[in-house]
């Protein structure tokens, strides 16, 4: 059921879901909608209480949606694009020190922006890319390439990394701090 609640000037509008739970459960989508469940033995008053309590969170929330939609991301499709075409490019470099163009995948990943097997010539994105900056994935593109040439964080993979990407370490730091969705 809606019910709403006068918080100052603003009304602040909710869907009541009456369900088998201890506490009063308050849920803020992306899309502005807003879902408290309670316990049917929990009086509707204490209920808008509640929310009218939780009205600065609420506020806050809707910020930070709105703040999240006017960034640039893309989408799936535009992803697989953009990191082949970068691939494409950074290729010659890497042609040249022998390697073959290698087999692009893309999967979702919890702890890794990309990975190379260098012995099975593939290398794999992580589809959260598409909320990184162009920076970042051309970092994480050449990141990976670099890895067919030293296969692990040596100083010697800096080394490399840094003539095909000087200011790999900017780039580095703006990747951490991009968060996956």
């Amino acid at each position: 059921m809606t019910r709403t609640v006068k918080a100052g000037e603003k009304t602040i509008e909710y869907d009541l879901q009456i369900k088998k739970v201890k506490n009063i459960n308050l849920r803020i989508y992306p899309d502005g909608k807003i879902c408290v469940s309670a316990n049917r033995w929990v009086k509707k008053s204490t209920v808008d209480r509640f929310v009218l309590s939780k009205a600065d969170l609420i506020e806050k929330a809707f910020k930070r949606y709105e703040m999240c939609k006017s960034e640039q991301y893309y989408t799936e499709k535009e992803l697989v694009k953009l990191v082949t075409e970068l691939c494409q490019k950074v290729y010659p470099y890497f042609e040249k020190r022998g390697v073959a163009y290698p087999q692009i995948k893309f999967r979702k990943m919890v702890s890794r922006w990309g990975s190379c097997h260098p012995t099975k010539g593939v290398l794999t994105f992580n589809k959260n890319l598409m909320f990184a900056p162009l920076e970042c994935i051309e970092y994480v593109v050449f990141h990976e390439f670099v890895h067919f040439l030293q296969a692990n964080h040596s100083t010697r993979f800096y080394e490399e990394l840094s003539n095909v990407c000087p200011d790999y370490k900017e780039r580095r730091n703006k990747l951490k701090e991009v968060k996956i969705r």
